[in-house]
């Protein structure tokens, strides 16, 4: 099977087998051959086809087990769905089906995209919370939150009662937020995502932002994500309306 010198060999058997495995040609539980038959399949050393299998095991694709070998553990049509409604709580559904971490929860000053997107000065002091959100045991997000201090006070020291910024602004200190606004795009995990994440540097990403806005146009709460793309699938509701004799698009 010849493979394209331009990009890293390992890379290049990563993509063929996650296309067997998106095509049904390899199957949960089906067992891969031995690393000494796939490197003569792919004219490669033992050792690049130990990677390729590893960067899968950590993406949780394959499982390896002692006297059994490498086996198909997931099937990549096997997706979280966030569905861009137009509803807010779309926005919010992914929390339901995943496990969170809280990996850090601070004061900061002087952080530029907060600060932008939350119309704050350079000396203003912001909550940040970083978390990491597992999916059936894997780690497929990383969030970062920022509200500013002076919307809800001190944090608790306890990292393990501190699940979301969102939840103690609603749910806690009791405010209403009215509408959120969200950009998607595409990225590719730097050092420290990749290894929050447990993926290869320079995996495939994608990066959100949402700014929650309060009931007078405010901005109060600033968010910004980067997911693993192979876990994540996007689904947008296309409408046509006819207005003025003329038929619009519109995404609900």
């Amino acid at each position: 099977m010849p493979l394209r010198k331009k990009v890293p060999l390992y890379i290049q058997i990563e993509t063929i087998i996650k296309s067997k495995i998106r095509t049904g040609e390899l199957k949960e539980g089906d067992r891969l051959p031995p690393e000494n038959e796939l490197s003569n399949q792919f004219g490669v050393s033992p050792l690049t086809v130990r990677q390729a299998l590893s960067s899968l095991v950590g993406e949780g694709l394959l499982d390896r087990k002692p006297g059994i070998g490498t086996i198909i553990k997931k099937n990549l049509d096997e997706k979280i769905i966030l569905e861009l409604s137009g509803k807010m709580d779309e926005l919010l559904s992914i929390g339901k089906e995943t496990e969170t971490v809280v990996l850090r929860s601070e004061v900061i000053q002087g952080f530029d995209k907060p600060i932008r997107n939350l119309n704050l000065g350079e000396t203003d002091p912001i909550l940040f919370i970083e978390k990491v959100r597992y999916w059936k045991g894997i780690p497929c997000m990383v969030v970062e939150e920022y509200v500013p201090q002076s919307l809800i006070g001190n944090l608790s020291k306890n990292k393990k009662s501190i699940k979301s910024l969102y939840l103690i602004m609603t749910q806690k200190k009791g405010f209403v937020l009215k509408e959120a606004t969200q950009t998607i795009e595409s990225s590719i995990a730097d050092q420290r995502i990749a290894s929050l994440l447990q993926v290869e540097m320079g995996s495939p990403l994608f990066y959100m932002e949402r700014n929650f806005y309060n009931e007078t146009g405010h901005p109060i709460l600033f968010q910004m994500t980067y997911a693993r793309a192979e876990y994540f699938k996007f689904s947008v509701h296309l409408g046509r309306e006819l207005k003025e004799k003329e038929i619009k698009w519109v995404v609900y």
